[in-house]
């Protein structure tokens, strides 16, 4: 089988060439040509993996890498960017740059195509979030959101015209190689920006399963269905608990207001106008960090045999044994690393969930 990916450098993208390399997968890697792939794991440089050049927002050097005929394309490239000076950016990434796949895998007749979404596309629910909840996202304050949203619609129109395309929508996603995003809050954490948590509670995924369940979605996915993938549950609240615990700082005991949140974010983000600096909360990072998004991942676990492993506390200690390896290579290149003082075992905030019905 030979596969075409998107996004291959990022957090994610790696976790799925790993799980292609292990099942003996042909694949063919896009990467910007201002990125560099020496930052990536030893262990996927030695895979036989053709790496080619160009940009989804570029439809000219997608028809040249693209192969013929691909069995499956993987489309995880996005943009994740919460500050309001990337949103025009963020759109030409995640819309048009999605919409310039759907048509090169259409003119290069691609058997099957994988787009990765976001359950952030149904916004937050009072009640448990599943594949028939209303979409939120077309309205939401969030860029990215409303992003990933419009994505979808592309890969809809495509698949009107063709594309057999299957669309997953993970919930926030913890483990290794995560430079972006939940990964941040050891920084944060260990840097003394932490005061106290935010209030929202989300559904997370371990990547390791989110990446197997892309594989699963080209063999079993049913095209044109959205398929929501996550494990248990947690408050943030005890998210930040655990890795102050993990890192031998003060705990906060109770979570900040929403407003106070919200008027945070307000604020860095209007102070980022005159420093063009990214604020540590942005206005779009308040909103997701008061969220509450609980959702149900069980027609994934019906159809793709998605089967979340592990609990919250197994999924930030395999992050945090990756984010200290960054730590002693930033060390080791004699850059200064975060501040971080990890104690020898962790505190568990919750026991592992039968996550079978509960996603993003």
């Amino acid at each position: 089988m030979h596969a075409f990916i998107t996004g291959a450098t990022g957090f994610l993208g790696q976790h799925l060439l790993e799980q292609l390399c292990a099942q003996n997968w042909k694949v063919t890697a896009l990467y910007r040509q201002q990125e560099t792939l020496p930052h990536l794991d030893e262990q996927l440089k030695s895979r036989k993996i053709q790496w080619v050049k160009g940009n989804i927002e570029d439809i000219q050097s997608l028809r040249q890498a693209m192969p013929e005929s691909v069995d499956a394309v993987f489309h995880l490239a996005a943009n994740t960017s919460t500050w309001g000076l990337m949103h025009r950016r963020q759109y030409q990434t995640n819309v048009l740059g999605t919409q310039n796949m759907a048509k090169v895998a259409l003119e290069k007749r691609a058997i099957r195509f994988i787009h990765t979404s976001s359950s952030c596309v149904y916004g937050s629910h009072e009640d448990t979030i599943d594949e028939l909840s209303e979409m939120l996202a077309v309205d939401h304050p969030v860029a990215y959101y409303r992003s990933k949203y419009l994505a979808e619609e592309a890969i809809r129109e495509a698949i009107k015209l063709g594309l057999d395309a299957v669309i997953l929508n993970p919930c926030p996603v913890i483990g290794p190689y995560d430079k972006n995003n939940w990964a941040q809050a050891f920084d944060i954490v260990s840097n003394d920006y932490l005061s106290s948590a935010p209030p929202g509670s989300q559904s997370f995924s371990d990547a390791q399963d989110v990446a197997k369940a892309h594989i699963q979605a080209f063999v079993h996915g049913h095209t044109g269905e959205n398929y929501i993938l996550s494990g248990p549950d947690s408050s943030l609240l005890e998210i930040f608990q655990w890795i102050c615990t993990r890192l031998n700082k003060e705990a906060p005991q109770a979570s900040l207001p929403t407003l106070a949140i919200k008027s945070v974010g307000f604020l860095g983000s209007m102070l980022s106008l005159i420093t063009r600096k990214e604020p540590h909360v942005s206005w779009d990072k308040a909103q997701i960090l008061c969220s509450n998004s609980i959702a149900s991942c069980e027609k994934a676990s019906r159809d793709l045999q998605y089967r979340p492993s592990k609990s919250i506390d197994q999924m930030l200690e395999n992050c945090f044994a990756w984010w200290l390896t960054q730590q002693d290579n930033a060390l080791s290149a004699n850059i200064t690393p975060s501040k971080s003082n990890p104690t020898s075992s962790s505190k568990n905030k919750k026991s592992s969930q039968s996550s079978s019905s509960k996603a993003a």
